[in-house]
């Protein structure tokens, strides 16, 4: 069995028990590279965050998936691998050139289109349900899944950058809403940085900075 064959036979049994955002965005453009005479498998990985994830998240998974092939396999090594992380690049600009036209119809929710809650500035439409998941947004959508689930550990603070149309308001205010709906005595704003701004100017000029930071 080739190392190409061994590695497809393992992510066959992993794709299994993650999901599938989880999998497209942290197993994508992987390989394994080789397997020593001393059980020790190498997996090569596109970045340092595959890298990461794979080692302390996945670990057991793949480890399991592996050995359920090759039981002499006693550990995994995690390496970055230049020429995979050049196929990432390529992929993500091909991607860029394809976005567009993957939202071209305005599947996300128009913000503007439905009622804003005034204590909270978020939009109760916006909810990871009704998320759509592309190949450009997939690791935004993971690690928003995270912070919700290890709230102040995970991602803290957590940036969301990309281009218009990609659901960052989306997401974020996903984030806002399931806070809200699992714990109701959490307090939650959704707040602009041009919104932010203004007030942050603004008590400076009328000498209320101190009830901005209360707030």
């Amino acid at each position: 069995m080739t190392n190409e064959e061994l590695w497809q036979n393992a992510l066959t049994e992993i794709e299994l028990n993650v999901s599938r955002a989880s999998f497209a965005t942290w197993f994508k453009d992987t390989c394994l590279t080789d397997v020593n005479n001393d059980g020790v498998v190498t997996i090569s990985v596109p970045n340092g965050f595959a890298q990461e994830w794979l080692g302390n998240k996945y670990h057991k998974f793949i480890l399991k998936s592996i050995r359920g092939i090759i039981p002499e396999v006693r550990s995994i090594s995690y390496v970055i691998n230049a020429a995979l992380v050049k196929k990432q690049e390529t992929g993500d600009q091909k991607t860029k050139f394809k976005k567009e036209e993957f939202l071209s119809s305005d599947e996300q929710l128009d913000f503007k289109d439905f009622h804003v809650d005034p204590k909270t500035n978020l939009n109760p439409k916006y909810t990871f349900d009704n998320f759509i998941v592309g190949a450009f947004n997939d690791l935004a959508y993971t690690a928003a899944l995270a912070v919700i689930k290890n709230l102040g550990k995970a991602y803290n603070p957590l940036f969301i950058y990309g281009g218009s149309g990609l659901g960052k308001t989306h997401l974020l205010q996903a984030v806002g809403n399931s806070i809200k709906k699992e714990s109701p005595q959490k307090k939650v704003n959704y707040m602009t940085a041009e919104k932010f701004s203004n007030e942050l100017i603004s008590s400076i000029q009328n000498g209320s900075a101190h009830s901005l930071k209360r707030k």
